[in-house]
């Protein structure tokens, strides 16, 4: 089982700063740290209908004071292992932040844009909904919130786009990515 560790996002991506991907890091460390020791777990990454398991490990020596918030590190440590997904699994370059009412959180590419270059099509990039679920409880399932990312995408202006869902359930290191159809 090939080891991955979360921070080679930090290298393989583009578009956010550094400092901004290891926040999103720490956060998901932060969750993963409530079900996991020593910094690593056996991931379950199940990609468009793919499954594969890796060990994934993370840094977990930061201060943590202001990382408490379950929402927040449910959201930000979803984007985390979203971002980790599409640049390190899938070789995505670039991402950045869509708009409210899109009905999705990011938009990928496979190549960085130049910097003169604002006018990009939509058709060149690959939309995702993030979410992240500490663990399950009643119907805050992992396949339950598969299912509302999906209506939120047929709900958004971007909804006829090449887009994915991204779901991470941290108490059972699971990512799942579905192409939304």
């Amino acid at each position: 089982m090939t080891e991955l560790h979360l921070d080679l996002t930090i290298d393989k991506l583009s578009g956010p700063t550094k400092e901004h991907i290891k926040v999103n890091n720490y956060w998901a460390a932060v969750g993963l740290d409530r079900y996991h020791k020593n910094s690593k777990a056996e991931f379950e990454f199940n990609i468009d209908g793919i499954s594969t398991k890796n060990i994934v490990t993370w840094d977990s020596k930061f201060p943590k004071v202001a990382m408490k918030e379950d929402k927040d590190i449910a959201n930000h440590g979803g984007v985390a292992l979203a971002w980790f997904v599409m640049s390190v699994i899938m070789d995505y370059k670039y991402v950045e932040q869509t708009e409210i009412g899109d009905g999705v959180d990011y938009r990928f590419s496979k190549t960085e844009p130049d910097d003169d270059d604002l006018n990009f099509l939509d058709e060149e990039y690959h939309f995702v909904e993030i979410s992240g679920i500490l663990e399950e409880k009643k119907s805050n399932t992992l396949v339950n919130r598969i299912k509302n990312k999906h209506e939120q995408i047929n709900r958004g202006s971007k909804r006829d786009q090449s887009s994915s869902v991204v779901v991470t359930l941290f108490a059972k290191p699971t990512t799942v990515k579905e192409i939304h159809k």
